[in-house]
């Protein structure tokens, strides 16, 4: 019974991982270097984008870059107005990190 659970497990460990890659591959990552440059860009007026937090409200007022907006991802559906009505303007997320 033990190996029939730990090839289940290990067989759909290895289905997921490449549909994560995949999902991964439609966005763009943005580096530490680019985000300080777009945030600079930003304050000059030469680019506009939207920087969203992702994280709870209490980690976000606890930790946060500044001219970011907070919207949960987990209370999305509450917070999406916060995005604007521009479907064309450029929007960076994040949160902890990647891993």
């Amino acid at each position: 019974m033990e190996k029939i659970f730990f090839f289940v497990v290990c067989y759909c460990l290895l289905l997921l991982t490449p549909f994560t890659v995949l999902a991964l591959e439609r966005f763009d990552l943005v580096t530490t270097r680019e985000m300080k440059q777009l945030l600079e860009e930003r304050e000059k007026g030469l680019t506009d984008f939207i920087l969203v937090n992702t994280l709870d409200e209490m980690i976000y007022r606890d930790s946060y870059i500044p001219g970011s907006i907070n919207i949960p991802l987990s209370r999305f559906d509450a917070f999406n107005h916060r995005l604007g009505t521009n479907k064309d303007k450029l929007i960076i997320t994040y949160c902890m990190g990647y891993r």
